[in-house]
């Protein structure tokens, strides 16, 4: 299995290199090429998340308990005075600390269901509607960071099956296939749920994206 900074540093040139296609062929300005490639950066580590003792689970247990709170108030409780936000946002970190990401590590094993085909395409998909229903930008440009984030992440997933080869012993290591794969077969109801939600959030809220993605690669190739 590749390394942290490898997984970053390969992640980076990977995503780098479409990004620079993507700002030559006008699809791109320069200040979304930067948030394209922090988006493709964040797929190309976010596997790892449901690793116990990895970097990217270390800094979710840091940052999530303090932003998502934040965000469930100024969404849904705007209006309060400062001594009971911060007892809420207190409250609200506390909660998600020792409750929300103890039960999610508790669900994970690495290499599970989140070293997945299907859940690059799910992460993708979500990228999307975030970008395009939250976010309020066009849904070409949604598009694109929807693909960027699922590219990484494939980088990731890529990386570490690579290294489950032995080159020089021409040999498969045990990790070998656990990585770029469909399903997981110790998670089946996980694997289901998966497809599931890639399959609604397709015919609900995405019925033009293939349109996109035949505009985005008529550009790039044969612009």
């Amino acid at each position: 299995m590749a390394a942290f900074k490898e997984h970053v540093n390969i992640a980076t040139i990977g995503v780098g290199i479409v990004v620079i296609a993507l700002y030559n062929s006008g699809l791109l300005t320069v200040y979304q090429s930067v948030t394209a490639l922090f988006i493709g950066l964040a797929g190309g580590i976010f596997p790892d998340i449901d690793s116990d003792n990895s970097k990217p689970m270390q800094a979710v247990f840091k940052i999530v308990p303090i932003v998502f709170p934040l965000l469930i108030i100024l969404l849904f409780f705007p209006v309060m005075s400062i001594l009971k936000t911060i007892l809420f946002w207190l409250f609200l970190s506390v909660l998600v600390r020792v409750t929300l990401l103890k039960f999610f590590l508790h669900l994970t094993h690495h290499r599970g269901i989140f070293h997945s085909i299907p859940m690059a395409i799910l992460i993708g998909e979500i990228t999307v509607l975030f970008s395009y229903d939250v976010v309020k930008i066009d849904l070409q440009l949604a598009t694109i960071y929807g693909f960027i984030i699922f590219y990484g992440f494939i980088i990731h997933l890529l990386l570490d099956e690579i290294y489950s080869i032995n080159a020089l012993g021409v040999k498969m290591k045990k990790s070998f296939g656990t990585a770029l794969k469909l399903y997981d077969k110790h998670n089946l109801v996980g694997t289901y749920v998966l497809y599931f939600l890639i399959i609604s959030i397709y015919l609900l809220f995405m019925p033009n994206i293939e349109i996109n993605i035949v505009n985005i690669y008529n550009l790039l190739f044969y612009q």
